[in-house]
C-alpha cells in the first residue's frame, strides 16, 4: 500500500476570509479602453494605441487594497477590477459618478465592506514582484449579500449623509 501523496498547500488558501479594511480612497486608475494599459493619472492618451487610433477612449477601472483575515493572520491583497465589481456591483466609472455625487459614500463602502466574509482564490502576481497577492476570484458568503452600492443608493435615497 502507497503513503497517500501529501498536497503543498499555499500559505493563503484558506476556506474563507473575512473583511477586516478596505482602502477605498484610491479605488480605481486609468487605463486605455483598446489594451487595458495603465495611463498616468495626468491624462493624456495611451502611448502605443493613440499612433494608431486618435484619442482612443480612457476608462477606470477598480483597485481595491483589502485588509483580510482567516483563523491565524491578516493579510492585504489587491482586487483588481473584475473581482471588486462583484463586491462594489458597478463599473468604476459608475461608481465614481456615485460617490461624486454623494460625499463620503466611499469612506461608507469601505465601513459597508468590513465583516463580510468571503470565499477567494489568491494567487500572486503572473511576474512575482508585486507587493500583494491578488484577489482572482471572491463570492460572498452571506445569504442575502447586496453589492455596495445598492446599500449605498439606500442609505443616500433615505438621505444618509454619514
Amino acid at each position: 500500500m502507497k503513503p497517500e501523496a501529501k498536497t503543498a498547500q499555499a500559505p493563503w488558501t484558506a476556506p474563507f476570509y473575512t473583511i477586516v479594511g478596505a482602502n477605498t480612497e484610491d479605488l480605481a486608475y486609468r487605463a486605455c479602453s483598446l489594451c487595458e494599459r495603465v495611463l498616468p493619472n495626468l491624462g493624456g492618451p495611451c502611448p502605443l494605441c493613440s499612433r494608431r487610433t486618435p484619442s482612443p477612449p480612457v476608462k477606470l477601472l477598480y483597485r481595491l487594497l483589502l485588509s483580510i483575515a482567516t483563523f491565524d493572520r491578516v493579510l492585504v491583497v489587491i482586487s483588481f477590477d473584475r473581482a471588486a465589481r462583484i463586491l462594489l456591483g458597478c463599473p468604476a466609472h459608475e461608481f465614481f459618478q456615485f460617490c461624486s455625487a454623494h460625499p463620503g459614500a466611499a469612506r461608507k463602502a469601505g465601513q459597508l465592506l468590513e465583516g463580510e466574509m468571503c470565499r477567494m482564490m489568491l494567487k500572486a502576481s503572473k511576474k512575482g514582484n508585486a507587493e500583494h497577492l491578488r484577489v482572482v476570484s471572491v463570492e460572498p458568503l452571506r445569504t442575502g449579500f447586496q453589492p455596495i452600492i445598492h446599500s449605498l443608493r439606500e442609505i443616500y435615497s433615505n438621505g444618509g449623509n454619514s
